[in-house]
């Protein structure tokens, strides 16, 4: 069957909506008014959008999705809905005016070089308020999709339309993707509530540490006064440890490892046939052993030694400078997580306060 491109819904429910909030451009209100719109607007849109990727996928391992993959069609219309409330609420709030005594550019390019996703919102126009909101929500969303991809590594693929470098249609790129975890659905497993567990902090920790900033960033802040903030500091410790406790509640001694083992039995007891693939396993009307490996000398499934399962997951932190730090214990997972975090909030609101050409909230410096 033929599937609709997930973007046309997209642009059908931007079409709809534009008329249903269509938004006078004669009625400028003020950059501060304008600021906070846009970082309370974008909260809630980034909240949903999240949330409702992490609901879907995890539906999608259980085999509870009606209509796979992700994003399905009512999950488009949440994270759609969201999208353009958000669109609405900052073109209300802001004029072009307003976003010019900002810092805001004149156009969407908002990262030089930019390509795929980055490149679709660097290429809109801004030439109204509402298109100033849409051009602000397409970065945003971006990057959010990229943490998912990051959090939901065996999916990662799916979350970014396939590609997973800087010519992703629905992503920022990941820097480091091999060896690429084995895309397949987890199953009602415990490695899924590893999974989730890890999704779930993680996403919970971003919007943490992003609020907390922007609260401070609003206030007039900078992220070299905010970060010194002691009041900032204790609520950004309170977060990453709730993330840590959540990880190693549902995770236990898991590792990250790209291809767990798995055994295919094909015939009564532990009998079994090497192959390669869980797919080959099924091509052959085989049952897959999830954590157990096919003995070549017995063909026997057998349980590996030690004391540590694993996670379908990166072996390598998709967000880094050099892609050499191999993640070898679930520590080394949850570290990849907080630096991926801090980063992607690091260049969130570099692009969302670029007041004194960005001397107060600096982009990264792996950025182009």
């Amino acid at each position: 069957m033929t599937r609709t491109p997930r973007g046309a819904f997209y642009l059908i429910g931007a079409a709809v909506v534009a008329v249903a909030f269509a938004i006078p451009t004669l009625a400028p209100a003020d950059p501060v008014t304008c600021q906070t719109a846009i970082a309370r607007q974008l909260q809630k849109f980034k909240k949903l959008d999240l949330k409702a990727q992490l609901k879907c996928l995890r539906l999608e391992n259980l085999g509870k999705l009606t209509a796979p993959p992700c994003p399905d069609l009512p999950t488009q219309l949440k994270i759609q809905t969201a999208r353009d409330a958000a669109v609405a609420g900052i073109a209300a709030g802001c004029s072009l005016a307003d976003a010019a005594s900002l810092g805001f550019p004149s156009d969407c390019n908002l990262e030089s070089g930019a390509t795929g996703a980055e490149g679709t919102c660097a290429a809109l126009p801004v030439t109204t308020p509402q298109q100033f909101g849409q051009c602000l929500a397409c970065w945003k969303a971006a990057e959010a999709s990229e943490f998912m991809a990051l959090l939901v590594a065996s999916h990662a693929q799916e979350v970014c339309g396939g590609s997973l470098d800087e010519t992703s249609s629905q992503c920022s790129g990941l820097d480091c993707t091999t060896p690429l975890p084995d895309q397949r659905n987890l199953g009602n497993t415990g490695e899924n509530d590893c999974q989730v567990g890890i999704a779930k902090g993680g996403v919970k920790y971003l919007l943490k540490r992003e609020k907390t900033l922007e609260s401070c960033a609003l206030a007039g802040g900078t992220q070299a006064s905010c970060l010194a903030d002691l009041s900032v500091q204790l609520l950004l410790t309170r977060a990453a440890a709730a993330k840590d406790a959540l990880i190693k509640r549902t995770c236990g001694n898991r590792v990250p490892t790209a291809s767990p083992p798995f055994c295919c039995r094909t015939g009564t007891g532990q009998s079994c046939t090497v192959v390669a693939t869980r797919q080959d396993c099924t091509n052959i009307m085989g049952t897959v052993m999830e954590g157990k490996t096919c003995n070549p000398m017995t063909l026997n499934c057998e349980t590996p030694g030690g004391p540590n399962k694993p996670i379908t997951w990166w072996e390598t932190c998709p967000e880094s400078d050099t892609c050499t730090a191999t993640l070898a214990t679930l520590d080394d997972l949850i570290t990849c997580v907080d630096t991926s975090a801090d980063t992607i909030v690091n260049e969130l609101l570099c692009f969302q306060f670029p007041r004194n050409s960005h001397a107060d909230w600096p982009c990264p410096t792996d950025m182009p």
